[in-house]
């Protein structure tokens, strides 16, 4: 007994000091490889990472949603030297854990095909339909990055699913609080771009090739974290529709926000979209509002005052701060928008020329009017001797998607229209807010998809369908309560 005694008493990897040794000599061990592979090491670290993630979405599939909508309007892509100028998006490493999570979780889940989840779903077979043309007239590097890119899109059932599909009997509690998280990040996100346009912050990216020209300088238009103006300012347009609607509504409760927070996060929206300099989407938001304010029977008066005021704001940041830029916004963008009547072309940056261009090409080629030439391939084909930028979101799906692409798109925004409409008109309280605040912004989106293809803004359609998901199931819940009364 006393030899046995002795023997664990000395052995160094038994008890406390075991414990001590294979700590150090683990650290030991990670320290060199992080000196010699850290590549390698944070690898592991992020796939350990991973897996408990994984873990704990399993057990609470709104874990998932609320992590992949947060990476979406947060994080921006990353690049990796040996795949170039390809981005890697966090919110898409997240994808294959939420597949998991509906194989494993399916038989739980009591989805309905709601109208907005037939549209959908026809809405994405419309668009995939052209997806082999892609590769047939494009070549495969081209039908590649068209499937890659349809992928990105696709994740707006995914995350559709999950939520209406995974949704409790009742509403828990990160459920109601994801909503003011996803405002406060989308402010965040908004902020991010101010700052970056007013002191541009040395990040190296690849970038989109928007500027401004003055006279004396050249500056990028607000990007954010997206690094594309028209990105970044049609997720500032969605989040500024809904702080505005509840500030003019006084429904500031039905969002999470108090007021003197609602109208900080208003004026940094604002700011930000109009530091995009996207024309388009400063008129969605004008189309956006007039729609809330018919449709909405709450409007205050003396907050819809406020609302201007707190809009006024960059106006005033912009004429004090750089009247350089406040010259182009009056010449360039304001200025050639009142040729509109006069020379059309030039009031819209050269748009007619092309939708010409698009509409010969359709004429000279109606072999691709069934379904189109592959899904997000005019900017990378040869097809056409060129590349081809429609401006133009109809136009863009004609082409690329072909008859069916189009279809399916408009079958799929009669079901948000008709949904929303029916929920803003039929019921009261939060359901008839959101209900509007939906409705009025997919207006907005039909007014700025005449000129650019909004639809391929993956990031953001996540995001909008998701609150769509939010919205169905308050609406089911709601419906639920009035059966058992």
């Amino acid at each position: 007994m006393r030899s046995r005694g002795w023997s664990v008493s000395r052995n160094p990897w038994s008890g406390a000091k075991g414990s001590l040794w294979a700590a150090a000599l683990t650290m030991g061990a990670g320290s060199a490889l992080l000196a010699v592979r850290p590549i390698v090491v944070l690898a592991l670290a992020a796939g350990l990472a991973l897996v408990v993630f994984a873990l704990k979405a399993l057990r609470e599939p709104m874990v998932l949603v609320a992590a992949f909508l947060l990476a979406l309007i947060l994080l921006p892509p990353f690049y990796w030297n040996p795949l170039g100028e390809t981005p890697i998006y966090v919110s898409t490493l997240l994808a294959p854990v939420g597949l998991a999570v509906v194989l494993v979780r399916v038989p739980d889940f009591k989805f309905r095909f709601d109208p907005v989840a037939q549209g959908l779903m026809v809405f994405l077979l419309g668009t995939g339909l052209s997806l082999p043309f892609g590769w047939w007239l494009s070549g495969t590097q081209v039908g590649n990055q068209s499937f890659f890119r349809w992928l990105m899109l696709a994740q707006t059932a995914l995350i559709y699913f999950l939520i209406h599909g995974g949704a409790r009997q009742h509403e828990t509690h990160l459920e109601r609080v994801l909503i003011p998280v996803l405002v406060i990040a989308a402010t965040l996100t908004a902020a991010y771009g101010v700052a970056d346009f007013v002191w541009p912050i040395p990040i190296p990216h690849p970038a989109a090739d928007q500027f401004i020209w003055l006279r004396t300088s050249i500056m990028r238009r607000a990007q954010g974290v997206f690094y594309e103006a028209g990105n970044f300012a049609n997720l500032c347009a969605f989040f500024l529709v809904v702080v505005a609607s509840a500030l003019v509504s006084k429904r500031e409760r039905n969002i999470g926000i108090p007021l003197p927070w609602l109208v900080v996060f208003t004026g940094t929206l604002s700011v930000a979209l109009f530091l995009s300099f996207t024309r388009s989407t400063w008129i969605s938001v004008l189309v956006a509002a007039i729609a809330f304010m018919a449709v909405s029977r709450e409007v205050k008066l003396h907050r819809a005052a406020l609302l201007l005021a707190v809009l006024g704001i960059p106006v005033i940041f912009l004429r004090y701060y750089s009247p350089g830029l406040w010259d182009y916004l009056l010449s360039a963008r304001l200025g050639d928008l009142a040729q509109l009547f006069g020379d059309p072309n030039l009031a819209s940056s050269g748009r007619f020329d092309t939708w010409n261009t698009v509409v010969s090409i359709v004429a000279a080629h109606p072999q691709y009017l069934l379904f189109g030439v592959g899904y997000k391939t005019l900017p990378f084909t040869r097809l056409f001797h060129q590349p081809i930028i429609t401006d133009n979101g109809f136009l863009n799906l004609l082409l690329e998607s072909g008859i069916a692409g189009l279809s399916a798109f408009l079958f799929f925004s009669a079901a948000v229209f008709r949904t929303f409409l029916r929920v803003a008109r039929r019921n009261s309280g939060v359901s008839a807010f959101w209900g509007a605040v939906l409705f009025s912004f997919w207006c907005g989106e039909w007014a700025q998809m005449m000129a650019v293809d909004a639809y391929t803004y993956w990031r953001n359609m996540v995001v909008f369908v998701a609150m769509m998901g939010f919205v169905m199931n308050r609406l089911e819940r709601a419906e639920l309560r009035l059966i058992r009364e």
